[in-house]
């Protein structure tokens, strides 16, 4: 992701979630090391456009998924599934040991997409969504013997492959 970018993901977050993320935090995720932005992109009338992204942080052997959203008129799409095979692959090929993410206990279709790439529950975090207070579920994937990650890194779709 590029600050070119910045206004699109803007927009997706707006129309994703209940409390977005601010610009701050989307530069502050853009100019960290131990952070990476990925882009799922498309031509559109001869532009490229955002159709969705997802943001990771990484640290010694394992990786956190913050972040994930998709423009509403490609969810369904394949469009997540690309983004999260892609940053599985790169958690792979980085050498991640295991890859942790939090969802919302209501999110049954997030939940669904988790659980088909081996993601595990592991525990809640009460009230963690400060505009509902509903609780989370944390999820880990274990990254060893992984090896089918590896292969998803060339054939990922995913337009942004780095951060700027």
């Amino acid at each position: 992701m590029t600050l070119d970018d910045l206004n699109e993901v803007l927009e997706i977050e707006q129309c994703s979630f209940p409390t977005p993320w601010s610009k701050e935090l989307f530069l502050k995720e853009l100019h960290s090391e131990s952070s990476k932005i990925f882009l799922a992109k498309s031509n559109f009338l001869g532009k490229q456009r955002v159709l969705g992204y997802i943001s990771i942080w990484f640290v010694n052997e394992e990786v956190h998924i913050l972040n994930l959203a998709c423009h509403p008129n490609f969810r369904r799409s394949g469009v997540a599934k690309s983004l999260i095979e892609y940053s599985l692959s790169f958690s792979f090929q980085i050498g991640a040991r295991r890859v942790f993410l939090d969802v919302r206990e209501t999110n049954h279709a997030a939940l669904s997409l988790y659980k088909k790439y081996g993601f595990k529950p592991i525990g809640i975090r009460k009230g963690y969504y400060s505009d509902t207070q509903e609780d989370a579920i944390v999820m880990v994937l274990e990254m060893e013997s992984k090896s089918l990650f590896k292969n998803f890194f060339t054939s990922c779709p995913v337009a942004d492959k780095g951060r700027h």
